[in-house]
């Protein structure tokens, strides 16, 4: 016997609703669901405190060299 190997549905993103008094409703899925948002959120991080270490250095290093 075969199995059907369709694949999951994905949720998507960003989910809009309307209500019953017209007004828009926006839902949004968390990052941390999805393997783009894992990887934005760790980008995020580790940019800002690799720029940070290396502007205290670069700073340091100015005030020595004055």
């Amino acid at each position: 016997m075969k199995k059907n190997k369709t694949k999951p549905r994905r949720e998507p993103l960003i989910k809009t609703k309307v209500k019953a008094d017209n007004s828009i409703e926006v839902e949004m899925k968390t990052p941390l669901k999805s393997k783009f948002g894992k990887i934005l959120i760790l980008m995020i991080v580790a940019g800002m405190t690799v720029f940070t270490l290396f502007g205290l250095i670069y700073a340091m290093v100015q005030v020595l060299n004055k």
